[in-house]
């Protein structure tokens, strides 16, 4: 029986008319490290709409909340890894009522006082920004900000604990580097060093769109894909399920 992971290439490079992250050849040093989501598959890996998206990362006619990572010829209506991971903070914020004028002030108060040009997508911002939290509070009035950071800030701390359970930090950049998008399968991450930032069993590092697909292939059968692809049954599990998901996600 042939390993699954001695066909791997063949069958990303098989795939790739489908793959909507996967780019052409002559932008793939400018890429790489940084992982490249069209604004249509970000949103469907957020849960936020493609309008939205669009307009926090490029302004889509006005002005944009966020800076664009990938420059025009590599990245074009698409987001980098750090750049999914801001408009993924972003759009908790937004959840609880913060005002696109307080996030703007947020930042700008941020890029001032810790340097950082993506903010959101920085473990300092995360670990050390509660001051400037309080301090936007304070210029701008916000009601949802101070709702937030209001007495021992209860309710900013359940909201930072949250987005740092599913995001992890380089080390030595602080830089955002991993995403765990789903709790129900915590084996599926998003690595932009890693198959460009595609979903992938963070275990092994094949996609989680090859183990669904193989799957299928195999009827189902769990223990089969787990020997070929030489991986966990639960890597086989998780991904399906994910993908299962996602497809939903395309399909509404």
């Amino acid at each position: 029986m042939t390993s699954g992971r001695v066909v791997l290439d063949e069958m990303l490079i098989a795939a790739q008319p489908r793959l909507a992250w996967r780019k052409p050849l002559a932008h793939i040093s400018k890429i790489v490290g940084q992982g490249v989501y069209p604004v249509p598959m970000a949103a469907r890996l957020l849960r936020v709409s493609p309008s939205k998206v669009r307009a926090w990362v490029y302004g889509n006619g006005g002005e944009a909340v966020l800076t664009p990572e990938l420059d025009a010829e590599s990245g074009k209506d698409a987001l980098s890894f750090v750049n999914l991971i801001e408009v993924m903070f972003l759009a908790d914020l937004r959840g609880h009522g913060v005002s696109l004028q307080s996030i703007r002030a947020m930042l700008a108060r941020t890029k001032r006082t810790l340097d950082l040009d993506h903010p959101f997508a920085t473990r300092k911002f995360h670990t050390d920004g509660k001051a400037i939290w309080l301090e936007t509070a304070d210029e701008t009035g916000d009601r949802a900000i101070i709702d937030l950071t209001d007495g021992n800030g209860a309710m900013l701390e359940v909201l930072e604990r949250s987005f740092r359970k599913s995001v992890s930090f380089d080390l030595a950049s602080g830089q955002a580097n991993v995403w765990r998008p789903s709790a129900d399968q915590p084996r599926v991450v998003l690595d932009p060093a890693r198959q460009f930032g595609r979903p992938i069993d963070g275990v092994t590092g094949v996609p989680t769109e090859v183990l669904a697909d193989a799957l299928k292939a195999e009827r189902g059968d769990v223990a089969r894909v787990a020997a070929i692809w030489e991986v966990e049954p639960e890597a086989v599990e998780q991904a399906a399920e994910f993908e299962l998901q996602f497809s939903r996600r395309l399909a509404a």
